[in-house]
């Protein structure tokens, strides 16, 4: 048995054409979040079980999307004056909805300016480079709040990324309820190693490959696999919605 979930950031606006395909080849899936928080620039929610279509939820999605528009803007600014030949169109051409890092990093690739996403992080866009701003989303006690008003629970997304077990414990206390254990990336040591992490905290280990579309260096996997008792685990979670 399988389900998906659909995790855009910061917005759910992809679900119903989505759906539509998903349904003419009988995948079962569901509409699911990943909201950025300004914690360390890598802190990310996954939110499951939401009413997406909830007035109050999409309007504090778009107010993230509207503070990622300005992040990119202040980006291209900075490269800008670094010398690069980039505007803030050749950015936001590529995105009919969500602005991040990600397109600024595609558009100095189609410019070949660099050669990969992973290259122009290295060179223009991470922490301490020419292009980098600090990001403008919410906290993650925002971040947890919206997704538990919307009804859904939360998962820490790819927690190598999210700071150490004290970090994570702390999100636990605000509202976290998974930890993305099964991830495209993970060795199987690293599941060893969050699977105990999330069995310590009493949080739900959760799967997701994080895929970001062709040409971005993650889009190899739309799946993973995870135990049966784990799957019950989330859906029994699910159930409560």
């Amino acid at each position: 048995m399988a389900v998906a979930f659909l995790t855009d950031h910061d917005t759910v606006s992809g679900f119903p054409e989505a759906m539509s395909a998903a349904k003419a080849v009988g995948v079962d899936l569901r509409c699911g979040i990943e909201i950025n928080t300004v914690y360390k620039d890598n802190l990310h929610i996954l939110g499951y079980g939401i009413r997406w279509q909830d007035a109050g939820f999409q309007e504090r999605l778009r107010e993230f999307r509207s503070r990622r528009v300005l992040r990119v803007q202040r980006i291209v600014e900075n490269l800008r004056r670094h010398g690069l030949n980039i505007s803030f169109e050749d950015v936001s051409g590529f995105s009919r909805d969500t602005l991040g890092r990600p397109h600024v990093a595609d558009a100095l690739r189609r410019k070949g300016i660099v050669h990969s996403r992973q290259e122009a992080f290295n060179r223009f866009l991470i922490r301490g480079k020419p292009g980098y701003v600090d990001s403008l989303g919410p906290t993650p006690e925002q971040a947890i709040a919206l997704i538990k008003d919307a009804g859904g629970f939360c998962s820490v997304a790819h927690p190598d990324t999210a700071g150490g077990g004290q970090e994570i414990a702390h999100w636990t206390k605000c509202g976290i309820e998974g930890l993305e254990v099964y991830y495209s990336t993970h060795t199987p040591s690293d599941i060893v190693r969050y699977n105990d992490l999330a069995e310590s905290l009493g949080l739900i280990p959760t799967g997701g490959t994080d895929f970001h579309g062709p040409s971005s260096g993650r889009d190899q996997r739309l799946g993973v696999d995870v135990p049966e008792e784990i799957y019950d685990r989330f859906m029994g979670r699910l159930a409560k919605c």
